[in-house]
């Protein structure tokens, strides 16, 4: 008896954790996107002030940015890493519009000349803006969502296996 007393605990405490893991997740995704949006107002700035050639601008990025783009707040960013590659290395905690929007503006990115760039980047920024504020009115309900199903569903199995 005392086993099953011990094994339905250990079966709630990882219930627990993967509900904590999963709303970390969904928290995180509003930090990837602001920091997303923070990279392309500081490209467009790079862009439209000191006309610095789109390979250098990563390179020359703030890493706390590039850290907050990828979700993990220790990432060092490889010298010469793209903006595809970085998108794809954070493509855990992005919708796929936002994904999407961001693998547009990559692939328009460097191909215009310098207003039109500017201008691309302004509209871009408006559209992750949105996305943003779609998933910050969503998070909340999708935290209580993972809570409960987790949860419940650990309750579920421990019921079962008693």
């Amino acid at each position: 008896m005392l086993f099953k007393w011990i094994g339905v605990g250990i079966l709630m405490m990882a219930g627990g954790y993967a509900t904590l893991a999963m709303n970390r997740i969904e928290t995180r995704r509003l930090t990837v996107l602001d920091g997303y949006i923070s990279l392309l107002r500081y490209i467009k700035g790079q862009i439209n002030c000191f006309a610095m050639p789109v390979e250098d601008i990563l390179d020359t990025a703030d890493p706390s940015v590039l850290s907050a783009c990828h979700g993990e707040r220790r990432h060092q960013m490889a010298k010469g890493e793209s903006l595809p590659e970085l998108i794809l290395a954070s493509r855990l905690y992005l919708e796929p519009e936002t994904e999407r929007l961001l693998h547009n503006f990559s692939a328009e990115l460097g191909h215009t000349f310098r207003e039109e760039q500017v201008m691309r980047c302004e509209d871009y920024i408006q559209a992750l803006g949105e996305e943003r504020r779609k998933l910050a009115e969503a998070t909340p309900a999708r935290i209580r969502i993972n809570s409960i199903l987790t949860l419940c569903t650990t309750l579920g199995m421990a019921i079962l296996l008693w």
